[in-house]
């Protein structure tokens, strides 16, 4: 297996301070799984395995968010930031409804409702303060679960927005009907994935081709679409392939993430009003 990049994280501080009355309101005590992972630098590898599944009928279920999403990379010298580069993909795909969020800019390409890549002038410096406010590198390598959703909280409430986030993960169970259900409403939902493989799928005439990269590494990232396959022969269904279409923040980009099974310590909808 061939190296080809190196990426990721987060972390954030947790205080909300009652200004005037000199009271200081703890955030709520965080579980041990919460501030257990870790979500630092990991290796990605060129795709080390292609898989060919052939068939006579193929039905394929796929939809993304509108205008899918944007696809970030952290800025040079920014260490175990794939917590920040996720946020910050975060916070521009939810500024096309919420202007504010990044003042002064527009986060997508208004005559066709994509998404604009990164630029130093916007999206740098909200990645920055991204960075910093969820304490990256502060208590260890990258940030924790508690770290990643209080900076981006911190961020977003600075804009004059609430947002609140509601975890589709429990144990190995995922609530494939609650992530289509999201991505349909036009929201995007955080990955904190364990090291785990990513996939490219490729299309033929009666066969795809599943190549698979592995992620050495605890990482964080933004799904925005989803795609569940379903292949038939003579003898009808023989198999059924889900995956979240995924923006990885790292070099390779789009890729898909299997979730039958998963290997994720959360997944959060972020939901902003």
């Amino acid at each position: 297996m061939t190296k080809t990049k190196k990426l990721c994280a987060l972390a954030v501080p947790a205080l909300a301070a009652c200004i005037g009355c000199m009271t200081v309101l703890a955030a709520p005590a965080a579980s041990s799984a919460e501030e257990a992972a870790r979500y630092a630098d990991v290796d990605i590898f060129a795709p080390y395995a292609t898989e060919t599944i052939y068939y006579t009928n193929r039905i394929p279920d796929h939809k993304y968010t509108d205008g899918t999403a944007p696809k970030f990379m952290a800025i040079s010298g920014m260490e175990n930031a794939c917590g920040a580069v996720a946020g910050a993909e975060i916070v521009a795909f939810y500024d096309k409804y919420f202007p504010n969020l990044i003042p002064n800019y527009e986060s997508f390409i208004a005559s066709n409702g994509k998404y604009k890549p990164a630029n130093a002038t916007y999206i740098y410096p909200m990645m920055q303060e991204l960075y910093e406010l969820m304490d990256t590198n502060v208590q260890g390598e990258g940030v924790n679960e508690i770290e990643f959703k209080n900076g981006l909280t911190e961020y977003i409430n600075g804009k004059g927005y609430n947002v609140s986030y509601t975890n589709i993960v429990s144990g190995s169970s995922f609530d494939y009907n609650s992530y289509k259900n999201a991505i349909n409403n036009n929201k995007v939902v955080a990955l904190l994935s364990q090291p785990t493989n990513l996939y490219l799928i490729g299309l033929g005439s009666g066969y795809d081709t599943i190549s698979a990269t592995v992620l050495d590494g605890n990482h964080i990232m933004l799904a925005y679409g989803y795609a569940q396959i379903k292949y038939y022969n003579s003898n009808g269904l023989f198999r059924t392939d889900t995956y979240l279409e995924v923006s990885t923040g790292l070099s390779m980009g789009v890729m898909y993430y299997k979730i039958n099974p998963h290997n994720l310590d959360a997944a959060y909808t972020v939901n902003i009003s």
